[in-house]
C-alpha cells in the first residue's frame, strides 16, 4: 500500500489522534451487538464511510475479548478476539455478500494457521475489491483508517509492568492508544535472567523475537512480519550449541538456508 496523504483538515499527528479518540463511543452509547465478558466494556468506532467496529476493553483501555467489524451495509466483515491486547483465537473474515473467505488462528499475536477459500486465488483484483472493500478505508485484514490508525499505533498510552513475588520484574511492555500491544515486550525468569523478547505492532508480532534458556543460553531467535515467521530462524540447546535453523516465507518453512542446518 502506498503512502497515505493527510486529509486537509488534519494538521498534525496529535490532531489525528485526538480525532480517533473522539470517534470512540463506550458502553451504553454503543450498539450492543458484541457481547463483552465480565469486567470489560464495549467500545465502538464509526468510520467516515459508515462502516463500524466494536470491541471489548478492560478498565485500563486494553483490548480483551471479542471484536466485530462491519461493512457500511451493516453486514459482518470480521469477527475475532483479543487477549491482553494481542490477537488470539480464530478470526473469520466475510465478503460483503456474507460468505466466509478466510479464517486465521492466532496465538499471542502470532499467526499460526490460515485457511483461504480456494476461489479467492482465481478472482481478479477487481472482483475481490467489489466483494471486500469499504469506502471508509477499512481493508479486509485491519480495522483502522490508515491515517488515524497509524497515529494511534505510534502513540504509547499505557505501560505495563508485572513482578515476581521477589519484586524482580516479570513482564514489561506497552499498549498503544487502541489498547493493543506495541513495541518490545520483555519477560524475565524469577532469578532476573531474560526469558523472552517479542516485538508487537497493533497487537500482532512484528520484527525480532528472542528467547533464552533458564541457564541464560540463547534458545531461539527469528523475526515476524505481520504475525508470521519470516527469514532465518535459529535454535540452540541449553548449553549454547546450535541445534537447527530454518528459513521461512510468510510463515511457511521453505527449507534450509545456504550453509545451514534444517531446524525444528
Amino acid at each position: 500500500m502506498g503512502a497515505v496523504s493527510r486529509p486537509p483538515f488534519v494538521r498534525s499527528r496529535t490532531e489525528a489522534l485526538a480525532i480517533l479518540l473522539a470517534a470512540m463511543v463506550v458502553g451504553a452509547c454503543a450498539t450492543p451487538r458484541t457481547q463483552c465478558p465480565l469486567g470489560t466494556n464495549l467500545a465502538r468506532r464509526i468510520y467516515s464511510g459508515g462502516a463500524e467496529s466494536e470491541w471489548c476493553r478492560r478498565g485500563d483501555g486494553v483490548r480483551q475479548g471479542p471484536e466485530t467489524r462491519y461493512y457500511e451495509s451493516g453486514r459482518e466483515l470480521a469477527v475475532g478476539e483479543h487477549v491482553d491486547g494481542a490477537l488470539a483465537g480464530v478470526w473469520r473474515y466475510r465478503f460483503k455478500d456474507g460468505h466466509n473467505w478466510r479464517a486465521d488462528r492466532w496465538d499471542d499475536g502470532a499467526l499460526i494457521a490460515k485457511t483461504v477459500d480456494p476461489r479467492v486465488t482465481t478472482m481478479t483484483p477487481e472482483a475481490l475489491q467489489a466483494l471486500g472493500w469499504t469506502t471508509s478505508g477499512i481493508i479486509k485484514l485491519t480495522s483502522h483508517d490508515p491515517l488515524l490508525g497509524r497515529a494511534a499505533r505510534e502513540a504509547v498510552m499505557t505501560t505495563f509492568v508485572a513482578h515476581h513475588p521477589s519484586g524482580r520484574p516479570r513482564i514489561a511492555g506497552s499498549y498503544d492508544a487502541d489498547g493493543l500491544r506495541t513495541g518490545v515486550w520483555r519477560f524475565w525468569y524469577a532469578d532476573g535472567r531474560p526469558e523472552r523478547e517479542i516485538e508487537y505492532l497493533a497487537g500482532v508480532r512484528e520484527r525480532v523475537a528472542r528467547a533464552w534458556h533458564p541457564s541464560g543460553a540463547p534458545a531461539v531467535e527469528g523475526a515476524y512480519v505481520a504475525g508470521e515467521r519470516e527469514g532465518v530462524w535459529r535454535w540452540w540447546d541449553a548449553h549454547g550449541r546450535a541445534i537447527g535453523e530454518a528459513s521461512y516465507g510468510a510463515g511457511v518453512d521453505v527449507g534450509r538456508p545456504e550453509g545451514g542446518m534444517l531446524g525444528p
